[in-house]
């Protein structure tokens, strides 16, 4: 019997999966691989740093064990072996990881900092290993599938010791921006790279796919015109970066905790303990793993 041949509709759907998967490869690498503008860009955000510290300041002793999933050049981290906590630092980008060693090399807590190149989804460590596992800064947002995002959480459960906390943040998704026109820049702001020195204009739009709930987001630098002079994007940018950030509803996120075997402690908005609504950027969670569990 001869092979079948695939239909014009199966050649079409074969083309948009191939063009997909290329856009979550893309959107998963390219923001992160400028550590250097990366850390200029997130300089000023400090509320989650304030939020994490605090948390493991009240929860844990002084050399407790706290696993960082997806911990980028060390924003986080370094405040938190500052205060005197021993830190795993995970992450699959060996580029972040190098920023990171940069960022705490010569500082007196790096000793308590270890490095580890490793997918959230699979962690190298024990069982009961961690007294506490975060993941700041959107990172669970590259996990693309509700598959994906639970084999982490039962990573998470795995490593934690019992009544050992779980905490996040991830984006509260806006229906009305994931809807933008996604021809029409957005957010046109004029910057000097901390590196190269170069004159130039962030500007950004997005795509989103209701579908599988991934925004594929576009970001432009383009040289910046003179002082006084519109900036009208030329029609092509001197770099683009995507980044894709799957969009999770807080009805997804308290499934995918009690499903696991956490029990929530509190889902709110901002890192400022208030409910979610209109306006909060950010979900913050803190999940507790039973004294009694349903699992190592």
């Amino acid at each position: 019997m001869g092979s079948r041949r695939r239909t014009p509709r199966q050649r079409f759907s074969e083309r948009q999966r191939r063009r997909h998967e290329t856009l979550l490869d893309r959107g998963t690498d390219e923001h992160y691989e400028d550590t250097e503008l990366y850390d200029y860009e997130y300089a000023e955000r400090v509320d989650d740093i304030r939020w994490y510290r605090k948390l493991a300041g009240a929860h844990l002793d002084e050399g407790a064990r706290i696993v960082e999933l997806g911990a980028g050049t060390g924003r986080i981290t370094g405040p938190l072996a500052r205060d005197g906590f021993e830190v795993v630092a995970v992450d699959r980008k060996v580029d972040m990881l190098e920023g990171l060693k940069r960022r705490i090399e010569r500082h007196s807590y790096q000793e308590r900092i270890q490095p580890l190149e490793a997918d959230m989804r699979e962690l190298p460590l024990r069982d009961r290993s961690a007294d506490m596992v975060i993941s700041p800064f959107n990172a669970l947002m590259h996990l693309y599938t509700w598959q994906d995002l639970r084999r982490c959480f039962e990573e998470a459960y795995r490593i934690l010791k019992p009544k050992g906390l779980f905490a996040f943040d991830v984006q509260l998704p806006d229906l009305d921006w994931l809807m933008w026109d996604p021809d029409e820049r957005h957010a046109v702001t004029r910057f000097v790279h901390p590196e190269t020195g170069e004159k130039l204009i962030y500007s950004t739009n997005h795509r989103y796919d209701p579908e599988t709930q991934v925004c594929h987001i576009r970001i432009f630098y383009d040289e910046a015109p003179p002082r006084g002079r519109k900036f009208r994007p030329p029609a092509k940018p001197k770099r683009l970066v995507h980044l894709a950030h799957r969009q999770i509803f807080p009805e997804e996120l308290r499934m995918l905790v009690d499903v696991v075997g956490f029990n929530l402690v509190s889902l709110s908005g901002d890192f400022r303990d208030v409910p979610l609504r209109e306006g909060c950027d950010s979900q913050v969670a803190i999940c507790s793993k039973p004294a009694r569990t349903r699992r190592a």
